[in-house]
């Protein structure tokens, strides 16, 4: 091709190079702000959720509204650059060669990354205890329990907020009035809802960094340390 045709070769390739950043822009906006929402919901519904994942310790807690709090900064970031890389895209080239605004995305990315590590094994131990105490599908424990599997779910979960507890004590809780005989079915779906919900805003975090790139060089470990 004459110089002329290359030239506007290139020109026809940038400009769908740029819609293409348009796109993932938007897309990771919409990832970031359903996870923001989700991870919002989660944090202020868990004071009333049953604790099916043994209780929440401080460092959870403080992470959910960490990762929640970044989640929500990538939402207004994510529509800041959406918006010029509209209208000014050369503007978001600007930002991404500055190394302060590098850091900043870096440490949103791995603060959500962590509260989305957090969710998800929150889900598998959730997943785990109810798979123990029915044979249901989660779709059919969302309809509703049995009163003997009530019960059994009840007393795992006080297990589970207090590891090694024996059976004698375990009922003196449950007299004493600090845990109920057995959970309502309401309580319980509830709270597997409440932690759906997480386990879905987890999966969009994730989702938002895999648009980013970030999420293919962090690993991310969550422990967690209960006392005897």
């Amino acid at each position: 091709m004459n110089q002329k045709e290359f030239a506007g070769h290139i020109k026809g390739s940038q400009g769908k190079i740029r819609e293409s950043k348009l796109v993932g822009e938007l897309a990771g906006t919409v990832l970031s702000c359903g996870a923001a929402f989700l991870g919002w919901v989660a944090v202020f519904g868990s004071s009333a959720a049953i604790p099916l994942t043994g209780g929440t310790s401080a460092a959870v807690t403080y992470l959910a509204v960490a990762a929640s709090t970044a989640s929500s900064a990538q939402c207004f970031n994510g529509f800041v650059r959406t918006t010029l890389e509209a209208v000014s895209p050369q503007s978001n080239d600007s930002l991404d060669s500055q190394e302060w605004y590098q850091d900043i995305t870096t440490a949103l990315d791995i603060i959500s990354l962590a509260g989305a590590a957090a969710a998800g094994a929150a889900t598998l131990k959730t997943v785990k205890l109810l798979m123990a105490n029915s044979s249901k599908s989660t779709s059919a424990i969302l309809k509703g329990l049995s009163r003997a599997e009530k019960k059994r779910l009840t007393q795992d979960i006080i297990r589970s907020n207090h590891p090694g507890i024996s059976n004698k004590l375990l009922k003196n809780l449950v007299k004493s009035g600090r845990y109920p005989k057995r959970y309502s079915g309401i309580k319980i779906t509830q709270s597997l809802k409440l932690q759906l919900k997480d386990a879905i805003g987890a999966s969009m975090s994730f989702g938002g960094s895999a648009l980013s790139g970030n999420v293919n060089s962090l690993a991310v470990g969550i422990y967690e340390e209960l006392s005897q």
